[in-house]
């Protein structure tokens, strides 16, 4: 589509790094907004920003290097495009796995209890989600498979990751829009009473759905197959079991209090 936002002399704004950016900001705007309008207690803002910030760091290391891991080939004639993050290629697991690690240590550290925290970010992770997938279609990066829908793209851009002049699945939007359906979903839940853990379990779970379908679609490359799946399709079946952990544990213990 248009990887390029704008250029100004020396000056480019990449329209990937643009719509990351506004991920953080979109994510970091709503969980504040969660904290003043419940008026709760959990993270002084301080706290808040001191996550955020390593969240944000330890997200972009770990997808990049996922990244790299699976494209490693493409890296090897220019070590230095490793750097280049703003122009596309992070991997969304790779980047959950090391901010959920973050995350934890944060929590255990500061003695928050970490199934609440979960439940108020769960719906700011979709939000953030939905941005990036925006910004990934703009830049070409997770492109789809070719194919003759009436909603099929086609990237034209030279600059663009994905494959030209084709018609493809739009498989960022295809994510974009079910991430921003959980993110609604998860929103009106958390309104509701509900015991802590489970807004973490239907977002584990709605997403390892929400990727394990999409990754049908995806024409970029996969990193391998595995028994006829994708890396990113077992981490998703991965995920999706501990979501159905949790929320087996959290009605048990429900059901023991009761």
């Amino acid at each position: 589509m248009h990887p390029i936002l704008f250029s100004f002399g020396k000056i480019t704004l990449y329209t990937y790094g643009f719509f990351i950016a506004a991920a953080f900001i979109a994510a970091l705007s709503y969980v504040s907004y969660v904290l003043k309008k419940t008026k709760s207690e959990i993270l002084t803002q301080d706290e808040l920003y001191n996550l955020f910030f390593g969240l944000i760091i330890s997200g972009i290391i770990g997808a990049r290097v996922f990244y790299i891991f699976v494209n490693f080939g493409s890296f090897a004639a220019s070590p230095l495009d490793i750097f280049k993050v703003w122009e596309g290629g992070l991997v969304y697991y790779g980047g959950f796995i090391t901010a959920i690690a973050f995350f934890v240590r944060f929590a255990v550290k500061k003695k928050k209890s970490v199934l609440k925290l979960t439940d108020i970010f769960a719906p700011a992770l979709s939000l953030a989600h939905f941005f990036g997938r925006i910004g990934c279609f703009f830049a070409g990066c997770c492109y789809g498979r070719e194919c003759g829908l009436p909603w099929a793209v086609v990237f034209n851009d030279p600059n663009s990751l994905a494959v030209k002049h084709v018609h493809l699945h739009p498989t960022q939007l295809y994510e974009a829009a079910g991430n921003l359906a959980l993110f609604v979903f998860l929103h009106f839940y958390n309104k509701k009473n509900h015991a802590e853990g489970m807004s973490l379990a239907f977002y584990l779970t709605g997403y390892s759905v929400l990727r394990f379908a999409v990754e049908f679609f995806r024409g970029d490359y996969r990193g391998g197959n595995y028994f006829g799946l994708s890396i990113s399709q077992i981490i998703s079946a991965i995920l999706f079991a501990a979501g159905i952990t949790v929320i087996y544990k959290v009605r048990k213990n429900a059901g023991r209090n009761s």
